[in-house]
């Protein structure tokens, strides 16, 4: 054997990998305490990388990506389900948004609800929309996350949000559409 060559298992040492990858989880160790130390937020990551995907992620807010004025599909509760039928067909949404009087959100009809109230067979064109709405919506406000919002929707397993004011006002619907088309995932 010669020993001016190196054998094998010299070379595949020329490369010190465990090291390296210590070194790595030390650094990100490192960087967690003082991240946690100093207070830094998920905000203050995103102010200083807004065009990275992680930064864009916590950037993107509910009332980015939400419908909302003349598009939301709003319904007095009183109305008839057949009228109601119209507004979500010219609105696009596949959702009515049900309030009262002055203008509280009191509950949903989505095409989901539609599709259980065929399953009855019972007559209910004729119905005020409170008759047949779901009383308590999934709801979101307006500054909220976007990621936040399609966590609900998937828990819930739902594919729209309303989104409220402080008065339990619609503002908004956020479609997982409008959330996923944003590239937050």
């Amino acid at each position: 054997l010669d020993a001016s060559v190196p054998s094998e298992a010299c070379i595949y040492n020329l490369a010190p990998t465990a090291s390296s990858t210590a070194a790595i989880a030390l650094g990100d160790a490192l960087a967690l305490v003082v991240q946690e130390q100093r207070g830094f937020t998920a905000e203050d990551f995103s102010l200083l990388h807004p065009g990275g995907t992680l930064g864009r992620r916590l950037s993107i807010r509910i009332k980015d990506l939400m419908h909302s004025g003349d598009d939301l599909p709003i319904v007095n509760h009183n109305q008839l389900v057949k009228d109601m039928l119209v507004v979500i067909t010219n609105k696009r949404l596949g959702t009515a948004l049900i309030v009262e009087e002055e203008g509280k959100l009191v509950g949903i009809f989505t095409d989901g609800d539609l599709r259980r109230v065929l399953s009855r067979n019972d007559n209910f064109m004729m119905k005020p929309a409170s008759a047949v709405m779901s009383p308590e919506p999934k709801l979101i406000g307006p500054n909220e996350l976007a990621e936040r919002g399609l966590k609900v929707m998937e828990d819930h397993k739902i594919t729209a949000l309303v989104v409220v004011d402080d008065h339990h006002h619609p503002v908004g619907i956020v479609h997982i559409h409008d959330i996923l088309k944003s590239k937050v995932v």
